[in-house]
């Protein structure tokens, strides 16, 4: 396959633990596809920028109204404004049995692709109990805003993949992959459902 993949229209979700590598293999993804990342910080970091958390200690429950107002506002640029022609890939933080909270994502990013007419190809990624815990102990999150829980992360792996109930949905485990080889992984996936 080319270094960079010959899509239009497409739309990647990219779902799992904090930790899994969403954020890197979008990276890889947005540099192969020309897609432009729209990773669930985005919507987070407006506000979780302006609140004292250390990626540890539970947020304050009353953080997630001013972060869906943010969300709301993103995806409505995304159904209205956003070129058609453009690939997209979502990353969405989320693990275990369905939730509201989870739900409404899933299905903001689902209606996004529904609404522009795009294939949608979701991705559940998974990885081992210490290699998570590794990952997500790496200093550089912090920068982003992004959780640093290694109990949690051990916890999270142990956890049934959160599964959005779209049929489009295939399971890739990262443990021994780099973001770059699951970025392939996905395009290869992608290929054979065009």
């Amino acid at each position: 396959m080319a270094e960079e993949a010959n899509f239009e229209n497409m739309i990647f979700y990219l779902l799992g633990p904090p930790g899994v590598g969403k954020l890197t293999v979008g990276q890889h993804l947005a540099g192969m596809t020309g897609a432009r990342l729209v990773h669930n910080h985005l919507w987070l970091n407006p506000i979780f920028s302006l609140i004292e958390q250390d990626g540890v200690i539970p947020l304050p429950k009353d953080v997630w109204t001013p972060v869906s107002q943010v969300r709301r506002a993103v995806f409505e640029t995304l159904r209205t404004l956003t070129p058609i022609s453009w690939n997209l890939i979502f990353t969405h933080a989320a693990v275990g049995e369905k939730n509201d909270a989870d739900m409404e994502v899933a299905n903001d990013i689902i209606g996004v692709a529904e609404s522009r007419g795009a294939q949608l190809i979701i991705v559940q990624m998974t990885c081992a109990a210490e290699v998570l815990a590794e990952r997500v102990a790496m200093p550089e999150r912090r920068l982003l805003f992004k959780e640093n829980d290694v109990d949690a992360a051990r916890l999270n792996a142990l956890r049934e993949p959160f599964h959005p109930g779209h049929p489009d949905t295939i399971a890739i485990d990262t443990t021994n992959l780099s973001a770059k080889a699951t970025a392939h992984r996905i395009l290869l996936l992608a290929e054979k459902r065009r």
